[in-house]
């Protein structure tokens, strides 16, 4: 593990904390450019959008967390003032930045969905990235394992191994991204863009079914909770039902424009 990058001082700059921001703004700037260069969207209104959604993420990425540890800051409560103290939650956030993008984009009178299909393949390019700052801070940790590929971490005693969770995550959305990426070049070559949100619903779908997976093999006791279960499953059932009505509505839209021909 390698928590702290370097130190100016008594000012210490972690790992985890640098290689989210980074991942963070470099999804967010693939995000804008992506948005006017293949989904039509006036770069105004993408920045305007994924500014406040950038506020919506850090909002409900700190927000998710104090629901989930509850009782950590009903304990302490001097916590709650203290944002730099305490992890950050990836579903929360993910739902949270979307749903902000998508009042933003209404409220200008402007289809979200050509944003959320410019966000999918940073969104799981963001995860694959980001977790690898998890391994380094140490956190979201695994359970004792004795596969081959267990790491130890610092806190564990000698001979104490355990899943590298952080990397199951990290790989998953890696393959999530070619995926999206290889859907998205085929309604390239298809010469035809689908008039709804198709590979942001997937994603959704993706990535709930990997927190579903990955978080039973977590050892820091975030699968016992009831309302961390739910995020994820959430997130499957939000990005499945929405992928089912685009592909409804593409293959509606298809079908009455051959009646037209």
């Amino acid at each position: 593990m390698y928590p702290v990058l370097f130190s100016i001082g008594k000012t210490v700059i972690d790992t985890y904390t640098v290689v989210w921001a980074l991942a963070l703004a470099l999804a967010l700037a693939w995000t804008r450019n992506r948005a006017g260069r293949h989904y039509g969207l006036d770069d105004e209104d993408a920045r305007v959008a994924l500014f406040w959604g950038f506020l919506g993420i850090l909002l409900w990425a700190r927000l998710g967390n104090i629901l989930v540890e509850w009782p950590v800051y009903e304990a302490h409560p001097e916590k709650l003032l203290r944002p730099w103290e305490g992890g950050l939650s990836a579903l929360p956030a993910i739902l949270g930045g979307g749903l902000t993008a998508w009042v933003v984009l209404r409220k200008r009178k402007i289809p979200a969905w050509p944003l959320a299909e410019a966000a999918s393949l940073p969104a799981a390019a963001l995860v694959a990235v980001g977790r690898w700052g998890c391994l380094a801070q140490g956190c979201c940790y695994g359970k004792v394992a004795r596969v081959p590929w267990a790491v130890h971490f610092p806190f564990d005693p000698v001979g104490i191994f355990r899943h590298p969770t952080q990397l199951y995550e990290s790989f998953s959305a890696f393959f999530l991204l070619v995926l999206l990426a290889v859907v998205e070049r085929h309604f390239r070559r298809a010469g035809k863009r689908p008039q709804a949100a198709v590979l942001w619903p997937l994603f959704l779908a993706g990535y709930g079914s990997i927190r579903m997976v990955v978080d039973r093999y977590r050892g820091d006791g975030v699968f016992d909770v009831p309302l961390a279960r739910a995020w994820g499953l959430g997130v499957f059932l939000l990005g499945a039902g929405w992928l089912w009505i685009s592909l409804w509505c593409i293959s509606k839209g298809r079908t009455e424009e051959a009646e037209n021909q």
